[in-house]
């Protein structure tokens, strides 16, 4: 049996996280929710509550205007892809905002590749999918891969096994 290991970001490999995203959002453009991931506790008040505040703010901005805002000490980065707004939030000072950005890209192509053309509809019928993907990406917080194909191997051997 082939072994096949993966590399994590040293801090993160020794238990400490690196980058610790608090949360993965997809919207809308009428601000309805059609992914969240959380990899913080938060009850479902304050999720409802982090998720309105950051989604009208996110949606009142023009695109002239920075993908990077400050929200309750958060630092969040978000970009727009098609009708999909990809709403990454993680603590200020803790990661740099063009490397979520390159990680919100990543994270579009990926979903790309596997839907074919990724639209809103597909993360609606496809959620399960969408969280697997995720998660093949982003461990407790930690981007662990941004690699297409090896992001995309374990959903392939699932969608196998299921056929």
């Amino acid at each position: 049996m082939l072994r096949v290991e993966r590399r994590r970001p040293r801090a993160c490999w020794l238990g400490v996280p690196a980058t610790m995203m608090k949360f993965l959002l997809m919207v809308n453009k009428q601000g309805q929710t059609r992914l969240a991931q959380y990899f913080d506790f938060k009850s479902i008040e304050e999720r409802s509550a982090l998720e309105a505040e950051i989604i009208r703010k996110c949606l009142s901005r023009t695109e002239m205007q920075c993908s990077f805002m400050e929200h309750r000490g958060l630092k969040v980065v978000y970009r727009r892809y098609a009708s999909l707004y990809f709403i990454v939030g993680f603590e200020e000072g803790e990661e740099n905002e063009l490397g979520m950005l390159e990680f919100i890209h990543a994270l579009v192509e990926t979903l790309d590749k596997y839907f074919e053309n990724v639209c809103e509809l597909d993360i609606m019928f496809n959620l399960e999918r969408a969280h697997f993907i995720v998660d093949e990406m982003v461990m407790n917080g930690c981007i662990v891969d941004t690699n297409k194909l090896s992001v995309l191997k374990p959903v392939a051997l699932l969608d196998r096994i299921k056929a």
